[in-house]
């Protein structure tokens, strides 16, 4: 059974241990076992730890039967006496985001007297999951509440009651504990049965900052900041709505504002767009001859609903077939439409020149066609068709 250094000092980064055993495993990576360490095992919702251990990198650190096996990229000999050390910044990342949780957690728990019923300390945000329906509206007090917390700078203290004062005491915990169990307190906020690594003060944390809730298996889960993810977030956020202030030449606070009156300003240019097309579009119409002529019209930027709307309002104009051809990918889109004649065998006809693929009734068809532009004309132009631009 490995010592658990990390339990005496949290904030202990070196240490000195003995290999016991080293494995090598599946995936090019080796199980290192050593008499004692300050790795914290992944457990708890948190991950493991990383760090160096004898010039060797451990990536990742899980607990199996009592011994903390390291997962080192290259082998270490066993017997042998090697110097430990820990990333301090991966791990006071992780103190920040669990303590803060465990006080949004507790704050939340006993305001809607529900149970914190699942917990994920992701790389980028950690996500809580609570079995009630937590009001959108209550966020930003349970969040201030929160933060209370560390202004106060509370205390966050660790502590093995014995049976007694156990049985005596109110706290969290997720399942049934038998044995010595490790209690985490800070202060009027929490009371949690954990064995994770914390920071002694709230104020370490920093922040905690709500930036998501959802629905979740009839209750919330909640996306949460703390520490210095707190402050790399805001600083992203704050860095991007400025330079979407400036672009819309407003203050940062009130881009919502811009982009609500630059929403409208775009809605406006494309009402007026549609009816420029329209009127576009009728004025193509009037030039069209009405002795049954088919005719061909060759037209840039349109969708699918606008070629429809082209080609039925050429083909009742002139009693005839009306194509509509539209640049896209490494050809033209197309609807055809014809009063007289079966549009699908017109379809047919073209797949005999043209790599060709559609299909639709008898009055029009739509598909893409594969060419340039002028062999595309060339061939409905000798088919009789006349060229509208």
């Amino acid at each position: 059974m490995t010592e658990k250094l990390y339990y005496r000092d949290a904030y202990a980064t070196k240490f000195t241990a003995c290999v016991l055993s080293c494995e090598a495993v599946k995936g090019g990576c080796y199980h290192i076992i050593l008499d004692k360490t300050l790795f914290y095992p992944e457990g708890g919702g948190q991950p493991g730890d990383q760090g160096i251990l004898g010039g060797v990198v451990i990536f990742d650190v899980h607990e199996k039967n009592g011994d903390i096996i390291h997962y080192g990229e290259k082998p270490l000999e066993v017997g042998i006496e090697v110097n430990g050390e820990i990333d301090w910044k991966h791990r006071f990342d992780l103190m920040q985001n669990h303590s803060g949780e465990h006080i949004i957690s507790g704050i939340i728990c006993k305001k809607y007297n529900c149970d914190n019923v699942g917990f994920h300390m992701g790389k980028d945000s950690i996500t809580i999951d609570f079995n009630t329906q937590i009001p959108t509206e209550d966020l930003p007090w349970l969040e201030e509440k929160a933060n209370e917390a560390i202004w106060k700078n509370t205390p966050i203290a660790i502590s093995y009651p014995n049976k007694g004062d156990l049985e005596a005491l109110e706290y969290r915990s997720k399942i049934e504990l038998a044995g010595e169990v490790r209690i985490v307190q800070a202060g009027e906020y929490d009371c949690c049965a954990c064995c994770g690594t914390h920071v002694k003060l709230a104020g370490e944390i920093g922040m905690i900052k709500v930036i998501g809730a959802q629905n979740y298996k009839g209750g919330t889960r909640l996306e949460l900041l703390c520490g210095k993810r707190g402050l790399s977030n805001y600083r992203n956020v704050h860095q991007a709505a400025s330079e979407v202030g400036r672009a819309l030449s407003v203050p940062a606070e009130n881009i919502s504002k811009g982009v609500n009156k630059l929403l409208l300003e775009k809605d406006t240019l494309i009402q007026e767009m549609k009816k420029w097309k329209w009127d576009s579009f009728l004025n193509k119409i009037e030039k069209l001859p009405e002795d049954g002529e088919n005719v061909l019209i060759l037209e840039e930027g349109l969708n699918g609903r606008d070629m429809t709307a082209l080609a039925d309002l050429a083909a009742e104009k002139n009693d005839g077939r009306a194509m509509v051809l539209t640049p896209s990918d490494n050809g033209f889109a197309f609807v055809l439409v014809s009063r007289k004649m079966d549009a699908r065998k017109i379809a047919e006809e073209l797949k005999k020149d043209f790599d060709c693929k559609g299909g639709g009734k008898d009055q029009a068809v739509q598909g893409k066609l594969s060419g340039n532009e002028d062999e595309v004309v060339r061939y409905f132009v000798d088919k009789g068709y006349i060229l509208v631009k």
